[in-house]
């Protein structure tokens, strides 16, 4: 039995390779097994559900894919951030789009972290990011002790083709400061010093 669950898993991380953004329901098809056959399996080899290994996957995909290109690729987002970026290996962005009908919602899912400077960041996504929008951002990064929270607009959303990830979104940061709706100055403390630890 263990060894049918070690083929599952097998067959499931190929699949994922080559299609990153299946559903559950799709690979058991293609598979020719059912839903319950691969969380089960999963369950009993990785010890996470299939929607955890897939966000995994993507993500490490998404870092091997993203150090085989400039942290500043042509595109039409090079003009935006004058000050140079930094690139955290394996840094995610949760986010949530802040606004009246969405103070209740949760954060996103850990999407990949492109580069960052003390005017913002760039980060992927399977959703697009309306112009100016304001949204709430938690980076976590792979050294550094908690989450760093900030407050952020959107400056642009691209389409990409990285690992079935949708789009690049660019944002600025709100000012930082002391007064209310301004992010911490410790915040920017923290940037500062990554700038210096991850400088080029």
């Amino acid at each position: 039995m263990n060894t049918n669950n070690c083929e599952v898993v097998q067959k499931v991380d190929a699949h994922l390779h080559a299609h990153p953004n299946a559903s559950l329901l799709a690979v058991a098809e293609t598979l020719r097994t059912t839903c319950q056959a691969i969380e089960e399996a999963l369950q009993k080899i990785e010890g996470i559900s299939f929607d955890e290994y897939q966000a995994g996957k993507r993500l490490a995909q998404a870092f091997a894919q993203m150090g085989e290109m400039s942290p500043a690729a042509n595109g039409p987002y090079e003009m935006v951030r004058a000050r140079q970026r930094i690139t955290i290996p394996k840094a995610t962005v949760r986010y949530r789009m802040s606004g009246f009908w969405q103070r209740k919602t949760g954060l996103s899912g850990h999407c990949p972290l492109v580069d960052l400077s003390q005017d913002g960041l760039a980060f992927l996504s399977d959703h697009a990011g309306k112009r100016d929008k304001r949204l709430v951002l938690v980076l976590n990064l792979p050294e550094e002790e908690g989450a760093l929270q900030l407050r952020a607009r959107v400056v642009y959303s691209v389409a990409t083709g990285i690992v079935g990830y949708r789009y690049r979104i660019g944002v600025q940061f709100l000012p930082f400061g002391e007064r209310r709706g301004c992010n911490s100055v410790q915040a920017l403390d923290v940037i500062a010093r990554l700038e210096k630890t991850y400088a080029p």
